[in-house]
């Protein structure tokens, strides 16, 4: 007859052999090495797959997941912004960089460079109907897209060439088709994926400019470094790098070159192959230039928002007086249009204007984009600031204009508008200061205003706390003017009043 374990005992014993039986054993846990990428228009190297768009594909996803084979760990893939790429790495949002980065000598002052799994040439694409741009020395005084801080546009700037920054290949591809830019300048492998296959464009000249991909790591992970590095050596030897850039039609002399390199095949008396060459750009920060460009943004960005809040401003009185006073048709209409802007982001509108407009024959520039798409979304606001504003006047007054023999136009712009801007006033002021911030959504459309300025500038130099310092004082210089000015209006507005109804007790 067996003893019994006293309940709490048994509690415990239970409690163990779950924990036991739920815990991985210690050989087959596996490390996980987490990987940051930009997906967005980023094919082929990650990007969503136009089949199944709930999973990603791209020649450096299957390399990764190669690479953590050869180290013995689970790949883990981290979805990222390119242009934050580097300081999301190294506030330890995942492990790595695999997103064809570019050794560069500042880059190299921040974080650690694998060796080169790939090289990559530029290559100069324009439309099929031009006949000036046939190599890159013919774009002096053309404007050049290219992704910003890359080797493309660095060449771009060392050389002079007027560029345009984009954020996904995608966008600039585009533009070039709509005669947005003159030409574009990718690197190949996006050159082949995006350009090639459209039947608008064609390439000009040869490629040039040898650059390397790199695994990007912190500083300090030399081990992890030692693993990486390693990897890419044992795939280079077994075929499996070769397989996978073949799949993407990516292969070529230079990638034989490369792997050559990492042999250790070499018979006695044989000469090693050679390093494989490559250039490292370089770029150094002048605050000079930072300065005045961002200067040249803040006054893009003040014109941004006064034109936008001319079109807010005009077309959000129509919107408030057809609300208010139109018949029943038109205070539908108007209502519909409200309840479309306020409920759908401006971010979403822009890019409707931007790439959407096109297909229908009408292609604006991304500055007058950003103007229209601004002032179109903030006019759904400012009507249902100045239809409040028209209904706070008492009834009493369209009443006494009526008496005094004014028609209900004069009534209106005499007696009923002059009362209803005061009262409109300050919360005009707030939607302006509003709109000089919110102008940051044009980055998505390729508008150098003052934002997007700050975010290339600071990613280039990783000087993020000074340069935001003074990007917020450009933004202060810009707002504290306008709501003195405000202000003062405001008073001035009081004090009319005040007179007027002086001189009406006066003269009764």
């Amino acid at each position: 007859m067996g003893t019994c374990l006293p309940a709490g005992r048994r509690r415990r014993a239970a409690l163990l052999l779950l924990c036991l039986l739920l815990a991985p054993s210690g050989a087959g846990a596996q490390s996980v090495l987490r990987w940051g990428a930009d997906p967005s228009g980023g094919a082929p190297y990650v990007f969503a797959d136009p089949a199944r768009p709930d999973r990603y594909i791209g020649y450096e996803l299957e390399m990764v997941e190669a690479l953590a084979a050869a180290m013995g760990r689970r790949p883990e893939f981290v979805p990222t912004d390119w242009e934050t790429i580097v300081t999301s790495l190294q506030r330890g949002e995942f492990d790595v960089v695999v997103n064809g980065l570019e050794p560069t000598e500042d880059r190299a002052r921040a974080i650690l460079f694998s060796k080169p799994y790939y090289i990559f040439q530029l290559q100069l694409t324009v439309r099929r109907d031009e006949t000036r741009i046939r190599k890159l020395e013919d774009c002096r005084g053309c404007v050049v897209g290219t992704l910003g801080n890359t080797a493309a546009s660095r060449h771009l700037e060392k050389e002079g060439i007027p560029f345009k920054g984009y954020a996904d290949p995608v966008g600039a591809y585009r533009d070039l088709e709509l005669g947005r830019v003159d030409a574009v300048l990718m690197d190949v492998p996006m050159e082949m994926f995006y350009a090639r296959p459209n039947p608008r464009l064609k390439p000009a000249g040869e490629t040039f400019l040898r650059g390397a991909y790199v695994v990007g790591l912190r500083k300090g992970d030399e081990t992890l470094k030692a693993e990486v590095d390693a990897a890419i050596d044992r795939i280079a030897r077994d075929g499996t790098l070769e397989r996978i850039l073949r799949k993407w039609s990516l292969w070529n002399e230079a990638q034989s070159e490369l792997q050559a390199a990492a042999r250790t095949d070499v018979a006695a008396g044989e000469r090693s192959p050679a390093e494989v060459s490559y250039e490292v750009t370089s770029s150094s920060f002048n605050w000079g230039g930072a300065l005045h460009r961002l200067a040249r943004a803040a006054l893009v960005t003040v014109l941004l928002s006064l034109g936008a809040m001319v079109i807010a401003v005009t077309l959000g009185l129509a919107l408030a007086v057809g609300q208010s006073r139109g018949p029943s048709w038109l205070r539908l209409i108007c209502t519909v249009y409200v309840e479309f802007f306020r409920g759908t982001p401006v971010l979403v509108q822009l890019l409707f204007l931007y790439f959407g407009l096109p297909r229908l024959g009408l292609a604006m520039p991304g500055w007058l984009t950003a103007l229209v798409g601004l002032g179109l979304n903030y006019a759904a606001y400012e009507s249902q600031v100045y239809r409040a504003a028209l209904e706070a006047i008492p009834r009493g007054q369209h009443e006494a204009a009526s008496a005094l023999g004014m028609s209900p136009v004069l009534a209106f712009r005499r007696i009923i508008l002059p009362q209803a801007l005061r009262i409109a006033l300050p919360p005009m002021t707030n939607d302006f200061v509003s709109l000089f911030k919110d102008t940051s959504v044009a980055f998505a459309i390729s508008v150098w205003e003052l934002a997007t300025a700050y975010r290339e500038l600071a990613n280039a130099s990783g000087e993020f706390m000074l340069l935001g310092a003074i990007v917020s004082a450009f933004y202060l210089l810009m707002s504290l003017p306008l709501a003195h000015l405000a202000r003062r209006l405001e008073l001035r507005l009081q004090r009319r009043q005040t007179v007027r109804a002086v001189e009406a007790e006066v003269a009764v």
